[in-house]
């Protein structure tokens, strides 16, 4: 089985390198995708996941801004189940990031550049998962970041987060599973507990309906 790893925002692949090896010692052939994550050509970052893709089975697994990438992959490609059955999201604000929104209060929007486009603003709506695929989301809880302290200057109250996204915004309607994990936004990607739950998904939600 393959497993692509879409990183986040201001990143690259050799942050999700300790997550890639982890993974290819478990037996998995593993795809680790670098981008611009502030000036991707959306297209041709979306020709190079199709290419990589192949026949399947493969998992897309995305990492915070990762994860948007690979769920608007598959809204805009349709892309079938027998090639992508499953999405693995880390951290990935499905509806929106509120600490991009406050980016724009100060001023600072511009730093997002492209990655706006794969739906990185709140957009004050919920946005169901309609398509085949399995979404499994994996929040963080360990609130140790820039989000508590803007939660206390923008808001009334300080939401339950990794220290970046907040666990509300990683729930979407008509996921598969939502998991919460003790880790802070980044540490999610370095974590051996997290490793296990990608391996515990893909063996339950592709190797057992892979036919014999």
């Amino acid at each position: 089985m393959k497993i692509i790893i879409l990183h986040g925002l201001f990143m690259n692949k050799v942050i999700m390198a300790p997550l890639a090896r982890r993974l290819e010692q478990r037996g998995y052939s593993v795809d680790n995708i670098s981008y611009p994550s502030t000036r991707a050509d959306k297209n041709a970052l979306f020709d190079d996941i199709d290419a990589r893709v192949g026949e399947g089975p493969t998992v897309l697994l995305g990492h915070s801004l990762g994860g948007l990438v690979a769920t608007e992959y598959l809204f805009e490609r349709k892309v079938s189940v027998n090639r992508i059955p499953l999405v693995i999201t880390l951290g990935t604000p499905h509806q929106g990031a509120q600490i991009a929104e406050d980016m724009k209060k100060v001023n600072i929007q511009r730093l997002l550049g492209s990655s706006v486009q794969f739906g990185l603003l709140p957009k004050h709506f919920e946005k169901a998962w309609p398509l085949p695929q399995k979404l499994v989301s994996i929040a963080g809880s360990l609130n140790i970041g820039a989000r508590p302290l803007l939660d206390r200057v923008w808001r009334d109250e300080i939401e339950q987060s990794d220290g970046t996204v907040s666990i509300n915004e990683t729930r979407i309607p008509g996921m598969t599973e939502h998991i919460i994990v003790k880790q802070t936004h980044t540490a999610m990607v370095y974590s051996k507990d997290v490793v296990n739950l990608i391996d515990d998904m893909c063996q339950k939600y592709v190797t057992q309906q892979e036919p014999l």
